[in-house]
């Protein structure tokens, strides 16, 4: 598009051309009109905050949805929010006190009744040649000579270790998928100085579960990484999804039943979060990138509520649990939620996560990709946990652990890597958003491809989920 501008005789900055690859006619309109023979990089950030502001007139003429008739009900349960409750100073007391969390509440998830009494491993070795049963946590995870898996373990009173044989072939395959620091039961016999392992168990969610719906006939729309100030962002599918809730184009039915619209993160793409990144942005300044998120709200129809939680690309502490974004930075009268959040939606309960243990949780875990992250959400419900591996990502060690799952939710979503995904699991809708960011040339070296454009939607009075594609004309 820039080509457009000089054959009207206007020169560009070089800084300035990256911003112009996937422009709008709307944009080379706007720098045309400005009358100036040469073209800056903050001639072009100026234009795009300008064209941002300048769409929301056009929202406020929409006719009334029958979302609109619906008054708002959400409740964040701020006592699982870390926002304004950080009080750590990583310490060694911290780290212990987090862990202890973690142990104490991950136990109770742990107690189902078993025909084995539970035995702490400070008395394990009383127990020679008898079947026990133990709540732990694993330290290490080895393979033997022999090809068995080896486990340290420990619980609050002691240490001990176990052992997997690969003869059992059932179980090997089971435990192949246990992480360091999983919490997990194990039954089996003690023969010192191990315990041959005959079962494992993760907390896991319970069977039989109903999906929990709303009473009321309204949708629940779903994004993340929406990535605003990247010269990477999709300006069209964007404009096209906004025109959408505005009851503009298909599926109007549909769109007329969104009342709530959830974002988990990456809102902005941020500055200084990767090497050479400024290479990749159309805006620099990251207060700038916030005011886009701000225009996109104000093009909203006034009867969505908008419930904002941030990811590491937002301007925010990078190690989770993340605190919400704050009043500077998002001035629109939004829901402002913590990484990772809990917050009942019409009465449906969800946990809201922006996904940076994806990346760990695929490198360690058999059979994970990134083409399936839903295979993920589905191992965290397992584990009952957001971050299973201490170190797979930077987490604050707080005195109360915010990345467990203790309360089984009706709908987890999750994005950050840009693919979308769906799947039931024992009652709980799995939800991946993907992105409103075009390929990037990492995705390109990573071989991976993203679902950009596409937007996961909700029905809360049926519970059925779908997916609606802004890629089109």
């Amino acid at each position: 598009m820039s080509d457009a501008l000089r054959q009207k005789g206007i020169r560009i900055s070089l800084d300035a051309e990256p911003m112009l690859q996937n422009a709008g006619t709307n944009l080379i309109e706007e720098l045309v009109s400005l009358g100036k023979p040469f073209i800056s990089r903050q001639d072009v950030e100026d234009a795009i905050t300008r064209l941002g502001a300048a769409k929301v007139e056009v929202v406020r003429s929409r006719e009334r949805s029958p979302a609109a008739e619906h008054p708002s009900n959400v409740k964040v349960m701020h006592q699982l929010d870390v926002t304004g409750k950080s009080r750590t100073t990583g310490s060694s007391d911290d780290f212990v006190a987090y862990f202890r969390n973690r142990y104490q509440r991950m136990s109770k998830l742990l107690s189902a009744p078993s025909k084995y009494a539970t035995t702490n491993l400070s008395d394990i070795k009383r127990e020679i040649n008898e079947n026990v049963r133990a709540i732990v946590l694993v330290y290490d995870k080895r393979d033997t000579k022999q090809g068995s898996i080896l486990l340290e373990i420990e619980d609050m009173h002691g240490q001990f270790k176990a052992v997997i044989s690969r003869k059992n072939e059932q179980l090997y395959e089971k435990a192949r998928h246990i992480l360091k620091d999983d919490m997990i039961s194990i039954t089996g016999k003690v023969l010192e100085p191990f315990i041959i392992v005959e079962d494992v168990e993760w907390p896991d969610m319970p069977i039989g579960r109903d999906r929990k719906t709303s009473e009321n006939d309204l949708a629940c729309a779903y994004i993340s990484d929406i990535h605003f100030g990247s010269r990477h962002f999709l300006e069209k599918q964007f404009e096209r999804f906004i025109n959408w809730l505005n009851l503009k184009g298909n599926e109007t039915e549909l769109a007329g039943k969104v009342k709530y619209l959830v974002v988990a993160g990456d809102v902005v793409d941020g500055v200084g979060i990767y090497p050479n990144q400024e290479k990749d942005l159309t805006i620099k300044d990251v207060y700038k990138q916030y005011e886009l998120f701000d225009n996109f709200v104000e093009m909203l129809p006034d009867y969505i509520d908008v419930i904002v939680a941030p990811g590491n690309h937002d301007a925010v502490r990078r190690a989770e649990p993340m605190p919400a974004l704050d009043d500077t930075l998002v001035k629109t009268d939004v829901i402002k939620i913590g990484n990772p959040s809990t917050v009942l939606i019409e009465g449906i309960r969800h946990v809201i996560y922006h996904g940076t243990s994806m990346d760990s949780m695929i490198a360690s875990v058999p059979g994970l990709s990134y083409n399936t992250p839903e295979k993920v959400s589905r191992e965290y419900l397992r584990r009952r946990h957001l971050s299973p591996i201490y170190g797979g990502n930077l987490i604050v060690p707080e005195r109360i652990d915010y990345l467990l799952i203790e309360d089984e939710p009706d709908v987890l979503h999750c994005g950050h890597v840009h693919k979308n995904g769906y799947m039931q699991y024992r009652g709980t809708h799995l939800i991946n958003t993907g992105t409103f960011q075009d390929r990037t040339d990492f995705q390109v070296k990573q071989g991976h491809v993203p679902t950009p454009g596409v937007v996961g939607i909700l029905e809360m009075k049926t519970s059925n989920y779908k997916t609606v594609d802004f890629n089109g004309e």
